[in-house]
């Protein structure tokens, strides 16, 4: 053990703290130290030995052999010298140690002559004392007698270690015993469980708190007696603490007790040596006061007068946020202190204050009005309703008060004479009624609204008098209602004056309460509304003509759009026929320019037609399959022979990055994009012009496309920019004579790309060109889109029969004429009731329904189809051909059955499309 030894000098404190644990020094003599002294006088063949505790300044002697004990100054004593040493201090003459020549046992009684000590060395490596052996002539120790008394210094802390722990586990038995004794008689439940929950342990007051007996507690899981709804959340609460090293808990369930009771414990819970050491605290009744105490908090912050709640000594513990708002005051500023001492000021009725104290000290509760003053300084008026709350012995407890804020009511009540005064002069009449709402008063300028005087009013309510509609009765009595709850109110009704003229009027009522918070008298504004509210029946019926008018527009554009369509129809559609039958070359320049400025005058109809449907919120995008490189592909050759008689040259560069198939508005991109290259081509003579189309963002949705249409053309003044995209308006003057154009086309682009979530810029400068650009959003199209815009295959129109129904001779001719070359069997009907008579004796693959017919229109002749019982009605695909674009008769297409819809003037690749999407379903 001596070879643990550390530099006991340098650690000093800790060695006299290590031997204060010991609780040793001052100890009598014990036997067992004693015949160790004595084996080492034996073992080293010695007169004298002894055992020595060294503390911070003096020697004990625990055991003495052949020596009178002797107060010997530590400094000076052979054990100080031989507690620094690392071993056996071994001096064979001490007469030869200057250290030790003058010893008192060396100059005196015994004449030492030789000495030598083994530290007493404890198991955490510090010198706690000396056994050491003297004799009285000079000697050395052999190697054996060196061993001998290393072991008894090893020996001696044996005995020391094993004395101090004795009586630690003595001092613990009885602590333990003491805890056992405690926990019998405790009302706490203490148990022992191990690690899985079985009690192990379980003291009495299991059967005070959950019926069952020890007998019967032990060996049952905790988890048995606890509620079930609770047990997957204490579960993960302690395996949750576990994983982070916690050992200590607390937690709250509930417990069902062997009668079925419902119990609240608190535990807290130990985790040591694969056991939980826990107790239980029954905490229902705390669990229902708490409860009751968070709901009467709850409702007490919530609602809008102050609540102050004192002690029995008057002094204020708890109050709410309005109570806050009300005076200034918080509850650090009041908490301990009289609520009466804070909010009294110079002008408080303080005799008035100590009559409501002296009410309180006889366990009376009261209210009174009080005037106080906020935090800072502010006087306020205060209707104070105190409830003194008694304990069972009839003593008080609690005091509870609520706090009105009533200081705009002394206000009216001190302004009522001012009131008075004034009234009498105001042009606004005025009534004053008492609690039942019976007139006592009126000023001149009601009698000159009413044309009643103070005689013939006083005694009635007024609203009997005035008001004898009964529309306005229900309002009068529900008004009358809130004055009895002493809420005020405002109302406009109809009255008639004594000459029976009939009138409106402004009533605004406001209570007007006593001390006792009583309805004491009632006060009417009342004013002459009747210009205003004449005014607002003139607005009603402006608003009624503009959406008459708004009708009349919409009406106005369907049978424009009809109308103008139709004939469009014709020419256009026998273009394409004469091109198609082969003409003579001479005409097919004549064909072409016919057909150009056919398509032109649509484009312009369409222009300001869809302006108008956007305008009037009834346009929408739709969204069906979409290829927009062919799409702009086709635009850009189409385009061709404009831009190459103005010498331009029109270039179109496509991100190949791009899907292919997406879904969007093809007509409405058309629209876009044909009307800023055709402004391109227009305002640019021998010069360049690009549609640059890129892809700036893909996900597995949608893709963020950017276009570009840029020229070298004449530019726009900086000053223009701004306003060109302004309905019919152009950057100059003599753009339109010069150029041509509507000056919509700008502004439509901006309209439609509004539609498409999107905005359009513009960077120009006058004489070096335009950049147009914006970005668009668009969804991408799934596998059964992608497979629908494939069908168009005309192999599947041969055999198939068509009804095509219109009244117009030439739509009939048109449609014959295209259908019949794709290999169709057609028939023809030129109104519903034919329609509905062919469907009904024949089998048709697809019908074209027109929808303005005279007689039975295209809506009801599908409605009637659609009723017919057999499966086939219901199932062929019906496709109203059309020359309206309003959006609401996009609704009525899918309200009467329709498939779909196709516009006039329509194209042949039109109908070929909306064909086969419909007959390969």
């Amino acid at each position: 053990m001596l070879s643990k030894s550390r530099d006991s000098f340098a650690n000093e404190k800790e060695r006299v703290k290590a031997l204060h644990q010991y609780n040793i020094l001052d100890t009598p003599s014990e036997d067992k130290f004693d015949n160790i002294t004595k084996l080492a006088t034996l073992i080293c063949n010695v007169p004298m030995a002894f055992i020595i505790l060294v503390d911070e300044t003096r020697l004990f002697f625990k055991s003495l052999i052949g020596i009178d004990a002797s107060d010997v100054p530590r400094e000076i004593s052979f054990s100080d010298e031989t507690i620094k040493s690392k071993g056996i201090l071994e001096i064979q003459d001490v007469l030869s140690d200057g250290r030790f020549k003058a010893h008192p046992m060396v100059t005196g009684k015994p004449g030492v002559r030789f000495y030598a000590g083994a530290p007493l060395l404890d198991e955490n490596g510090f010198n706690i004392g000396v056994i050491g052996i003297f004799d009285v002539i000079t000697r050395t120790l052999t190697n054996d007698q060196r061993d001998g008394l290393v072991t008894l210094a090893n020996e001696t802390i044996t005995h020391i270690t094993l004395k101090r722990k004795t009586t630690e586990l003595e001092a613990k038995n009885k602590r333990f015993e003491e805890l056992l004794n405690l926990s019998t008689v405790s009302p706490e439940i203490h148990c022992i469980l191990d690690y899985s929950g079985k009690i192990l342990f379980i003291n009495d007051a299991v059967t005070n708190i959950l019926g069952y007996t020890v007998q019967e507690s032990i060996g049952l899981s905790i988890w048995g007696f606890c509620d079930q709804e609770d047990v997957s959340r204490l579960v993960g609460v302690i395996e949750e603490g576990l994983k982070k090293k916690i050992k200590e808990f607390n937690v709250e369930f509930r417990v069902i007790s062997k009668q079925g009771a419902v119990r609240w414990l608190s535990w807290n819970m130990v985790a040591r040596d694969g056991r939980w050491y826990t107790y239980g605290r029954d905490i229902t009744e705390n669990k229902r006061v708490e409860s009751e105490l968070v709901k009467l908090s709850f409702v007490a912050s919530k609602i809008n007068n102050a609540v102050v709640i004192s002690d029995a000594r008057n002094h204020v513990t708890w109050v709410n946020d309005a109570f806050e708002k009300i005076t200034g005051y918080t509850i650090n500023d009041l908490k301990g202190k009289r609520l009466g001492d804070l909010i009294a000021g110079p002008k408080t009725d303080m005799e008035l204050l100590e009559k409501a104290r002296a009410m309180i000290k006889q366990n009376r509760s009261f209210t009174v009005d009080l005037l106080s003053y906020r935090k800072d300084g502010q006087p306020i008026w205060l209707s104070i309703y105190n409830t003194v709350v008694l304990d069972d012995k009839g003593k008080i407890d609690i005091e509870v008060e609520i706090i009105i804020d009533i200081t705009e009511k002394k206000k009216a009540e001190e302004e009522l004479q001012v009131l008075s005064l004034v009234a009498s002069k105001t042009d606004t009449g005025v009534n004053i009624s008492d609690a039942d709402g019976k007139t006592t008063w009126i000023n001149q300028s009601l009698k000159k609204i009413t044309g009643y005087t103070l005689e013939e009013l006083k005694g009635t309510e007024l609203g009997d008098i005035l008001s004898k509609d009964e529309s306005d009765k229900e309002l009068i009595l529900s008004s009358r209602a809130k004055s009895r709850q002493n809420e005020s109110y405002l109302i406009e009704v109809q009255a008639k004056t004594k000459d029976g003229q009939a009138i409106w009027l402004s009533v605004s009522n406001t209570p007007v309460m006593n001390d006792k918070g009583e309805l004491e008298r009632q006060i009417d504004l009342i004013s002459d509304i009747t210009q205003r509210k004449q005014i607002e029946h003139d607005l009603l019926e402006s608003k009624e003509q503009a959406l008459q008018l708004s009708d009349a527009k919409e009406m106005f554009l369907s049978v424009m759009s009809h109308e103008i369509r139709t004939p469009l129809n014709a020419i256009i559609g026998m273009t394409h026929l004469l091109i198609d039958n082969d003409p003579k070359v001479s005409q097919v320049e004549d064909l072409n320019v016919l057909k150009f400025s056919a398509e032109n005058l649509l484009h312009i109809i369409n222009d300001i037609l869809d302006f108008t449907k956007i305008e009037t919120g009834n346009l929408e995008l739709e969204s069906i399959p979409l290829d927009i490189k062919n799409l702009a592909g086709d635009i850009v050759n189409s385009l061709q022979i404009n831009a190459g008689q103005k010498g331009n040259q029109l270039v179109l560069q496509w991100d190949d990055k791009i899907p292919v198939n997406i879904l969007g508005d093809k007509t409405r991109l058309y629209q876009i994009l044909m009307n800023l290259l055709g402004n391109a081509i227009k305002f640019t003579d021998q010069g360049k012009i690009d549609l640059n189309i890129e892809l700036v963002s893909e996900n597995n949705d949608a893709v963020l496309i950017s276009f570009l249409v840029r020229d070298n053309g004449i530019g726009i003044p900086e000053d223009k920019q701004s306003y060109i995209f302004e309905t019919f308006t152009q950057a100059k003057t003599d753009i339109s004579r010069k150029y041509g154009g509507t000056g919509l086309g700008l502004a439509i682009t901006k309209k439609l790309l509004k539609l498409y979530q999107s905005d359009i810029k513009v960077k120009s400068k006058e004489g070096s060109g335009t950049e147009f650009s914006f970005d668009i959003k668009f969804s991408k199209a799934t596998q059964n889109t992608r497979a629908l815009k494939s069908a168009e295959m005309p192999s599947v129109f041969v055999g198939k029969r068509i009804l095509v129904v219109d009244d117009n001779e030439i739509n009939i001719l048109i449609a014959n004429r295209i259908l019949s070359k794709w290999g169709f069997e057609l028939e023809f009907a030129g109104n519903g009731k034919e329609a509905i008579e062919k469907v009904m004796k024949k089998t048709f693959d697809l019908i074209f329904m027109d929808i303005q017919m005279p007689g039975i229109d295209g809506f009801e002749t599908t409605s009637i189809i659609r009723e017919l019982e057999d499966e086939y009605f219901k199932t062929v695909p019906i496709i109203a051909l059309t020359a309206s674009t309003l959006q609401n008769e996009t609704g009525k297409f899918k309200a009467c059955g329709m498939n779909g819809h196709i516009l006039k003037p329509f194209k042949p690749e039109e109908i070929k499309h909306i064909i086969s999407i419909n007959l390969s379903k």
